[in-house]
């Protein structure tokens, strides 16, 4: 038996190990969701039911966990280890991972986390969203097999003390490959990108990283409506009122690209 031995102020409170193959998924959908939300107050935790085609099979995810800054998300599905790995498992996680989400996802987007449509699909199109998998336990064979898929995984328990209080254990970490910074466009009269001026990026000096791979250093300032990012040395190659995003990979790298309809 595993048990958790909380301390409440001056006394020590048991929580016991539920037993994990109980749940219908159905209800170890909501407690992994609810473990969600508390652990990771940083995001919000919706049911996601969009769908995504990947080679004429349609599959649907379980849950969407989204930045509250929406610089990230991740595409979730709540499996059982009593689940095929082969069969079921990792068929439909190729299909979330690697399918085309269809437009009822950002309908669904919108309607769960209260975003206009347009929103919803900026979200969908252009933030950077990851794959994961939550089961009711850990297993190498899993993680091994969806690791190749580049899809995470994590295990949710639950405990609980004897007046029904509830207590989760989480086991592995959320781990986004990359974040938006924020969106803008080029001001070809000013030579710098117009961004927000809340864009997360520090006043001063910052290299970024161009579409065809060449690093330069780039300089933000604000004034009191805009932030201005302008190259050190050069001009960009983009044309006037070009649409543009910045991102930020897992090394700490910050790209910059292109979101309208030329972008490549």
């Amino acid at each position: 038996m595993r048990t958790l031995v909380l301390p409440q102020g001056a006394t020590w409170d048991l929580f016991d190990l539920c037993d994990p193959d109980a749940p219908a998924e159905t209800e170890f959908e909501a407690t992994a969701a609810r473990a969600l939300g508390r652990a990771y107050a940083g995001y919000r935790c919706v049911v996601f039911g969009g769908s995504f085609d990947y080679e004429g099979s349609i599959r649907r995810p379980d849950l969407a966990l989204v930045a509250r800054d929406y610089s990230h998300w991740f595409v979730v599905e709540v499996e059982l280890l009593s689940h095929s790995l082969e069969g079921h498992v990792l068929p439909q996680m190729r299909a979330l991972r690697f399918g085309e989400p269809q437009d009822d996802c950002a309908l669904v987007l919108a309607r769960e986390l209260s975003l206009h449509l347009s929103q919803a699909q900026t979200l969908l199109r252009a933030v950077p969203r990851s794959t994961i998998v939550i089961a009711n336990g850990h297993s190498r064979d899993w993680q091994v097999a969806l690791r190749a898929l580049d899809v995470g995984y994590l295990s949710v328990s639950a405990f609980k003390a004897a007046d029904g209080r509830e207590a989760f254990e989480i086991w592995g970490a959320l781990a986004p490959v990359t974040e938006s910074i924020g969106f803008g466009v080029f001001v070809s009269a000013d030579g710098a990108l117009r961004m927000a001026r809340t864009v997360r990026l520090p006043e001063g000096s910052v290299q970024i990283e161009a579409e065809h791979g060449s690093v330069g250093l780039w300089t933000v300032r604000r004034d009191e409506r805009f932030a201005w990012i302008s190259k050190d040395q050069g001009r960009p190659t983009l044309p006037d009122d070009a649409r543009v995003q910045l991102l930020r990979n897992a090394n700490g790298r910050i790209l910059l690209r292109r979101t309208d309809s030329r972008t490549p």
